[in-house]
């Protein structure tokens, strides 16, 4: 192709001069349809969000040699495991077009309409107002944590959630639309593009309760395709972040166990051992139909017991 910015002169000077900064390449996400949805691993194994806004404490925590601590931005508390949805948004729409061989940046942009559709969110002025706050606190809260690589090296990374976020706003009416403008920080953007995500139910954005949210994320991260994960009340209670009494999230255990419509995993709750135990209700194995059938017919037995200790009665 010629280049039409020479002049013929004898000095051959270009008439435009060199670009001093590389241009910014962005992802319209919009252009992006999930068929299928992604979580973050180290989010999912470590309670990077809070389970209820306004939450302004700094929290840390341990597990096994890893510590991990969470600070907000005082004035408007920690990111929520509802703000992540716009996490999950973006790692899915990344991740769909790196599976179609499409070109990805760390800065997507995306509007808030195709947020919401996306997410199963309502798209009210309410729900603008609330994306606003939601990358208020994501911007906010900060992770340190140490990563232990082995016994005479250790390395303590401080990042964010996100890096910046920009909202370019059209005003149609009373609601104001436009596009959001993402920047994901570089280690978030590396987990994507070096697969250190996995998929996740969309049902998952259907999940009503902060608590039962963060539980299937656990389920999903350790539980995985295999049969099932058992856990002690005492591990999943320090590992969901909660901050509510213990007696209160053993509450929780039981009336989801008694539920039990958690997207892929049924929850068991032993209250002999205080052990729960989440499993795959996705399998078609011999031994998870045996265990299915186990179960059932220990459902069985229980309602037996019940009807005959109300006739006594």
């Amino acid at each position: 192709m010629v280049d039409h910015t020479k002049k013929t002169g004898k000095r051959n000077l270009k008439t435009l001069r060199p670009r001093k900064h590389k241009q910014l390449e962005f992802f319209i996400a919009d252009e992006v349809d999930v068929s299928t949805f992604r979580d973050e691993i180290a989010s999912m194994e470590h309670p990077f969000f809070a389970l209820k806004g306004g939450d302004t404490k700094i929290r840390q925590y341990k597990n096994g040699s890893v510590i991990v601590t969470v600070r907000p931005a005082v004035e408007i508390g920690l990111a929520t495991i509802f703000d992540k949805d716009i996490w999950i948004y973006a790692i899915s729409k990344l991740q769909e077009a790196i599976n179609n061989g499409r070109p990805i940046s760390r800065i997507i942009t995306f509007t808030p309409y195709d947020f919401f559709v996306t997410t199963n969110r309502s798209s009210s002025g309410v729900g603008y107002r609330e994306l606003k706050k939601a990358l208020s606190r994501l911007k906010g809260t900060t992770i340190e944590t140490n990563i232990v690589y082995s016994e005479d090296k250790e390395e303590t990374a401080i990042f964010g959630l996100i890096d910046k976020a920009r909202i370019l706003e059209d005003k149609k009416g009373q609601l104001e639309i436009g596009m959001v403008e993402l920047t994901l920080p570089e280690w978030l953007y590396q987990a994507i593009t070096r697969t250190k995500v996995l998929q996740i139910s969309p049902d998952y954005f259907r999940i009503r309760k902060a608590i039962d949210r963060r539980l299937y994320e656990i389920a999903r991260k350790h539980c995985g395709s295999q049969h099932e994960f058992i856990i002690s009340l005492d591990k999943l209670y320090s590992k969901t972040g909660s901050t509510a009494a213990l007696s209160k999230f053993k509450f929780n255990i039981k009336q989801l166990a008694k539920i039990n419509d958690l997207p892929d995993y049924e929850i068991l709750f032993d209250p002999t051992t205080d052990k729960v135990t989440f499993k795959n209700r996705n399998q078609n194995t011999p031994k998870a139909e045996a265990a299915r059938k186990r179960e059932k017919g220990k459902k069985e037995i229980f309602n037996i017991k019940n009807r005959i200790l109300k006739k006594k009665e």
